[in-house]
């Protein structure tokens, strides 16, 4: 397997983890970082895994030693980790915090608003 071969395979996981995770990264190694406890720990040894045999595979003596097939065994081990999130699903669930937060907040500045008037008043 040669670095290109290992650039896609990390860009195709870089994008998935992009689309079912939404945490986006310029590179496979950050995205990885920033998914953090989002992504399993079989995931996250996974690529580990990849991001040693790139190391390898840049040293043309260890190149011809290293198993293309680890790589490829790490790269099916984090799709099929990645395969059981929906698209979409976190941001939709952010949003919806988000919202909720926003929510609740307004609901104390008006219930705090009414407290003040009505000590105002003082009836």
């Amino acid at each position: 397997m040669t670095g290109d071969a290992v650039n896609a395979v990390k860009d195709e996981l870089r994008e998935m983890i992009a689309e079912r995770l939404n945490v986006r990264a310029r590179s496979f190694e950050g995205a990885v970082r920033r998914a953090g406890r989002l992504l399993p720990a079989q995931a996250r040894r996974a690529a580990a895994e990849i991001a040693a045999c790139e190391a390898r595979l840049a040293h043309p003596k260890l190149a011809a030693k290293t198993d293309p097939a680890v790589i490829t065994r790490a790269a099916a081990t984090i799709r099929d980790v990645l395969s059981r999130y929906r698209p979409g699903a976190r941001a939709a669930r952010d949003r919806s915090f988000l919202m909720a937060e926003i929510g609740f907040k307004l609901a104390a500045l008006i219930g705090l608003g009414l407290v003040f008037l009505h000590w105002q008043t003082g009836v």
